[in-house]
């Protein structure tokens, strides 16, 4: 292995023995899913893994396995089906041979799983009769009969995992789902040997530790996922889950604790995102540690930052370092912690996780394969292998230094050709230098620290203060021009229910959501139009609401920002709108005239006109409209177009500049375009 110059991590390199097993370092993936395997492990599932084997993971575990029908999913791989083994059999003998570890989580959604099941609909399982937070739906409270069913899946599904060759089982008793759910007063109600004390709520996942032990054997490692602290004045605090922990190893031996926090009643904690400390869940992960001396624990949430991940071992936080989206994002990040060259030779440094989970947990959220914001390539590891360096270098422009043109100018210039990115104002970013001013999205400029970094490394010809025509890019001569130069504010409404303005877009007297956040004034008192509703317009009220004292959102939708998600960010961006003090809104209502110093608006169920006064300013959010070159012919992406012979013979249009939509499609068409350029894929086809 060749080392790196100025890197050194002697602690994340010291392997470590977990009950019947030894992990090469102490760097991991906890479970996470990806939604590449249906019902048993597939190729895609495995390349996924091999790649982070190689790029230097010590430890992964491969999550969500079901252990009963009752919690089957479709897109997630059943551990009770013996016609799994073989698969997974396949699977972790190409793990082991990339040389890291792999265990399997095996878990039971219980009140989180939903009542339409793989082959019809089915009974939501839990410990009391509840309705489930996550779905809306009533559960069955689970008799002794149910419970026992239960037990034995796990047991099953275990011995299962054995056979298939996995190193260990994790059985799942954290983020809200069946076991967690005995566990906790904010689930568990049951007034029989099942409920109300500590011995009461752990008695069935005591049973789940003892059946599996026994299935398994003393010689094969099995350990548990569990919150250290469900967050919630009603749950159980640090200290309380110290003493489930504690009854749990008197039962049966436990080889590690993999460490969690809350639940699906704050899912911010299940699944942390960029307003969320990096650090968040440090001080529990110590305190149970240090209540545990004698038993590996894992560190979610513990790093400071990526560059630090060595510190949680070192300092005696936890014995592992948990980098699970870090490694999405990264798979070389093992190796350049570990101070040894990438398997990617074009990577540079570390490539962050800016942790908007629009990628990987978003496209989950609406049952789509993982991906990756910063590195599209996650989950198409068989189709889209490592590009070799041109033998045919070429010159190629590049128009506009936002996200897509930066990574655009890195991946063509990193295959060998000659890159010159131009940029019409004196910094580079675009609009990622808006949204890293957003409050709780300050981790967007890590993106841009990484891109800079690369274009310097890779030897990019950067020219800033440069608005480029069609006639100037004729005249710097190239192969092939990129034309990246993002979107402005529309010229029409929003067709969304009509639009927000009764009389047509644009209303006289608003000020351009672009022109709000760079500087214009606005006033104290200001009112928002929103006819967009996704996280590009709570990223502008976000940064407004900290510049004024009252704000009154207006939206023809039923409820604000209705295309961010139930789950995930929405809990902590409606926290942050409430308790400002001065938010309100009106939803279900359009602008239908704008004076000096008042809005009136109409309820577009009711027809009911309603006046705000006091308003000092009207700043209108709508999707935005692409920008291009004039003059310059910009056809679809993959279309080669004949030029005249002192014109470039390629113009191709990607990110916001072809359609406005989202980083991830920036970064996309960036990566793909590359790979277009190599003959290896084409571009939109």
């Amino acid at each position: 292995m060749t080392a790196r110059p100025g890197i050194r991590s002697s602690v994340l390199g010291d392997p470590l023995r977990i009950g019947s097993v030894t992990v090469p370092n102490r760097i991991m993936q906890t479970a996470h899913s990806k939604q590449y395997s249906d019902r048993v492990e597939s190729d895609r599932e495995t390349a996924y893994y091999v790649r982070r084997a190689l790029g230097g993971c010590g430890l992964f575990v491969a999550g969500n396995h079901f252990v009963h029908p009752t919690g089957s999913i479709r897109g997630f791989e059943d551990a009770y089906r013996p016609e799994g083994v073989a698969a997974s059999k396949s699977m972790t003998d190409a793990v082991h041979e990339a040389g890291a570890r792999i265990f399997v989580q095996l878990n039971h959604h219980g009140a989180q799983a939903q009542p339409d099941g793989p082959d019809g609909p089915r009974t939501v399982y839990a410990p009391s009769r509840i309705i489930s937070p996550s779905t809306g739906h009533a559960t069955r409270e689970m008799d002794r009969a149910d419970i026992a069913s239960l037990v034995e899946g796990w047991a099953v599904s275990a011995e299962h995992a054995r056979a298939g060759g996995f190193d260990g089982v994790e059985i799942h008793m954290a983020h809200g789902y069946l076991l967690h759910q005995f566990l906790s007063p904010l689930y568990n109600t049951r007034a029989d040997e099942y409920g109300g004390d500590l011995e009461g709520r752990t008695r069935f996942p005591r049973e789940v530790l003892r059946a599996v032990r026994a299935r398994v054997g003393d010689d094969f490692t099995v350990g548990i996922r569990i919150v250290a602290n469900e967050f919630h004045p009603e749950g159980i605090g640090g200290a309380g889950m110290r003493e489930v922990i504690a009854r749990l190893r008197q039962e049966a031996r436990i080889d590690f604790l993999d460490l969690a926090a809350g639940g699906y009643h704050n899912v911010h904690y299940v699944f942390p995102s960029s307003p969320m400390p990096f650090a968040w869940l440090r001080d529990d992960v110590a305190a149970v540690k240090a209540a545990n001396p004698d038993v590996p624990v894992f560190g979610v949430g513990a790093a400071r930052s990526v560059e630090e991940a060595e510190e949680v071992v070192a300092s005696g936080v936890a014995d592992m370092v948990a980098l699970t989206r870090a490694q999405i994002a990264d798979p070389d990040l093992g190796r350049k912690l570990l101070g040894l060259a990438p398997v990617d030779a074009g990577e540079r440094g570390i490539r962050h996780c800016i942790r908007l989970n629009q990628g990987c947990l978003g496209r989950g959220s609406r049952g789509l394969a993982m991906s990756c914001t910063v590195n599209p390539l996650v989950g198409r590891e068989l189709e889209r292998g490592e590009r070799p360096r041109t033998t045919s270098p070429q010159r190629w422009l590049v128009v506009g230094g936002g996200a897509a043109g930066m990574r655009a100018a890195v991946e063509l210039a990193t295959d060998g050709h000659a890159v010159t990115l131009l940029e019409r104002t004196d910094e580079l970013g675009g609009q990622l230098r808006l949204a890293r001013r957003v409050p709780g999205r300050e981790s967007v400029g890590l993106l841009v620290d990484d891109l800079e970094r690369d274009l310097a490394a890779v030897g990019v010809d950067v020219r800033l203060g440069i608005d480029a025509t069609a006639e100037t890019l004729r005249a710097l001569g190239a192969d092939g021009i990129v034309v990246a130069t993002g979107a402005v504010a529309p010229v029409t409404t929003s067709l969304a229910l009509g639009g927000a303005y009764v009389g047509g877009f644009p209303a006289e007297g608003t000020i351009d959501a672009f022109a709000a956040v760079s500087g214009a004034r606005l006033g104290r008192r200001i009112a928002v139009v929103d006819g967009d509703g996704t996280a590009f317009a709570a990223g502008i009220v976000l940064t407004l609401l900290e510049r004024v004292d009252e704000m009154e959102l207006i939206t023809p939708f039923e409820t604000v920002f209705p295309h961010i998600g139930a789950g995930y960010d929405r809990p902590l961006l409606l926290e942050r709108l409430g308790t400002h003090g001065g938010f309100r809104r009106s939803v279900a209502h359009r602008v239908e005239l704008i004076e000096a110093g008042a809005v009136t608006t109409r309820d577009m169920l009711t027809g009911a006109a309603d006046a705000i006064p006091g308003v000092d300013a009207v700043v209108a959010i709508e999707p935005r409209a692409s920008v291009g070159v004039p003059g310059l012919e910009a056809p679809r992406i993959g279309a080669d177009t004949a030029a005249a012979a002192s014109g470039p013979r390629r113009v191709v249009t990607i990110g916001d500049a072809f359609a406005p939509r989202t980083i991830d499609a920036a970064i996309f068409d960036a990566v793909e375009l590359a790979y277009d350029v190599a003959g290896l894929a084409t571009l939109r086809g």
